[in-house]
């Protein structure tokens, strides 16, 4: 980039020069910590590089594609491990709504509600400032915005950002080894990050990490037993992104002793989804909410306003209410109030409202229909109620038996709704405009589970980047950004251009380092 980057070069160096506690680390981010990786670290000098590069960049996300380019355009080598294929690969940003919005916000906002006090003034205009120089680095090198409407978003969402910075990869000669997961950090006794060892066509490679190694290994939407461990138990969610997010990057910094951070809200909801095809396909086939059909729990009562976007909410959503104590957690009657969640409609509902995610575009399923995980809702309905995903009956009573939910209240709730339809008047807030009375029979029902659309939690870094322990102190040459950390998933701007800035602060700091090897080469 050269002149290009002059401002964050000044950024970064502000940061490094103005930090207090955080910047205190960066003294000692070379000096030791071999105790962070005790069992890890061992002597390397007899380790066989198959390649090396000043910084392994982990993931082919928003995160890692970005710092990748900004390695090499200040003049470092950077080598990309992407456990895709090359076909699918991206990550969340492949099925992102392509939205790129900057801050533009007051500090004292940013700072104080946005991130309950959490990130410094400095970090947060430094992270705002690159990312809107990465947003206009995209425009200027093949993106447009969507309708002509600037910081807002781009024309072909995340599928264009994509592949804009996949080209311009791949002008530049930078090397992504596909299908390569990587399965270890690779430390010295000093405890620094000297390498990555990564999977390939069965076999494992050590990459050689100059400088630093940088995690952007993104979500871990697909691991059940993290989704449960960080957030709601006992709940079932099913990601709309990709299924090779895992959380790896996440284990291994883990096992280093990586500090954990902002977990428990750091994982964004999207809306329903079918939940007999999500579980076939192990990904969301996301479900529209008719607007001549209501939710119903278990019991065959109705608990919410079916139209409301649960999309990115924070609050405390019907179907997590939870009902008993401590005391009674062995109790049959201890647990979620709507565990179970069944969408009800008529037969003119069946007929002229689809149901699942035709008219969608930004989920994995629709995106790669031809691969595996890939699913798209037929027009009419009929693929799926053929395929159990919708259940049919001829009465309320019977469709009840076939979902084993309560009849009488079942039928209670459909009377209690239509007559909130004639009203305009419903008990749950739902607006009238939105509203259709459900009618004659045949009846259906679709079980519904909740989609999900990223996490964003996990590694805890300083304001330069650095992957910190649970001691605060950095661990040596480690960094990470995007998803796998995002340092405020509560602060703006994240999503994708809060990747784009985390990685510029990164790959500044990484640029400042001398090689781990040097003294022993020379």
């Amino acid at each position: 980039m050269g002149q290009e980057l002059s401002r964050r070069n000044f950024i970064g160096g502000a940061l490094l020069a103005g930090m207090g506690l955080a910047s205190a680390g960066v003294l000692t981010a070379c000096s030791g910590n071999s105790g962070e990786a005790k069992g890890e670290g061992a002597d390397t000098s007899g380790i066989t590089w198959d390649k090396e590069a000043d910084v392994v960049v982990l993931g082919s996300g928003a995160g890692g594609m970005w710092g990748a380019i900004v390695a090499q355009e200040n003049g470092l080598t950077p080598i990309v491990l992407e456990k895709q294929p090359e076909a699918t690969a991206g990550g969340d940003l492949r099925v992102s709504g392509g939205y790129l919005l900057p801050v533009s916000t007051d500090p004292e906002l940013m700072v104080g509600s946005a991130s309950f006090g959490q990130a410094s003034e400095e970090w947060a205009d430094a992270v705002d400032e690159l990312g809107i120089e990465a947003i206009d680095w995209v425009i200027d090198h093949g993106c447009k915005w969507a309708n002509g409407v600037e910081y807002m978003q781009v024309e072909g969402a995340g599928v264009a950002i994509y592949e804009c910075l996949r080209d311009n990869m791949v002008d530049a000669g930078i090397e992504v080894l596909y299908e390569t997961p990587a399965v270890k950090l690779i430390t010295n006794a000093e405890g620094e990050v000297i390498g990555v060892a990564g999977e390939s066509a069965g076999q494992v490679i050590n990459v050689k990490a100059k400088k630093g190694v940088l995690v952007a290994t993104g979500s871990y939407t697909m691991n059940k037993e993290l989704m449960s461990n960080f957030h709601i138990p006992g709940i079932e969610y099913y990601p709309t992104g990709s299924p090779y997010l895992t959380g790896d990057g996440l284990i291994m910094a883990g096992n280093l002793g990586a500090k954990m951070s902002r977990l428990a809200m750091g994982v964004e909801y999207n809306g329903f989804c079918s939940k007999a095809a999500s579980e076939e396909i192990g990904l969301a086939v996301c479900s529209a909410i008719a607007p001549g059909a209501i939710i119903v729990n278990q019991d065959g009562n109705r608990f919410m306003n079916e139209q409301v976007s649960i999309q990115h909410s924070k609050s405390t959503m019907p179907f997590f209410k939870f009902q008993g104590t401590m005391m009674e957690c062995r109790n049959d009657e201890c647990g979620y109030v709507n565990n179970k969640m069944f969408e009800i409609f008529d037969q003119a509902t069946f007929d002229s409202f689809n149901l699942g995610n035709t008219a969608l575009s930004m989920t994995w399923a629709n995106i790669f229909e031809g691969v595996d995980n890939g699913y798209v809702w037929s027009e009419d309905n009929q693929a799926e109620l053929d395929a159990g995903f919708i259940v049919k009956a001829d009465t309320l009573d019977a469709l009840a038996g076939e979902i084993g939910v309560d009849a009488a209240n079942l039928k209670a709730s459909v009377e209690s709704y239509n007559a909130a339809c004639a009203s305009g008047e419903d008990a749950f807030g739902r607006p009238a405009d939105t509203m259709v009375a459900i009618g004659a029979g045949p009846y259906y029902a679709m079980e519904l589970a909740v989609a999900t659309l990223y996490s964003m939690g996990g590694l805890t870094t300083n304001d330069q980047g650095q992957t910190i322990n649970w001691s605060n102190e950095p661990i040596p040459r480690l960094y990470s950004a995007g998803n796998v950390g995002m340092v405020g998933p509560y602060l703006e701007p994240t999503a994708i251009n809060g990747a784009w800035g985390q990685a510029a602060l990164a790959i500044d700091h990484i640029a400042t380092l001398d090689d781990w090897d040097a003294a022993k080469s020379e």
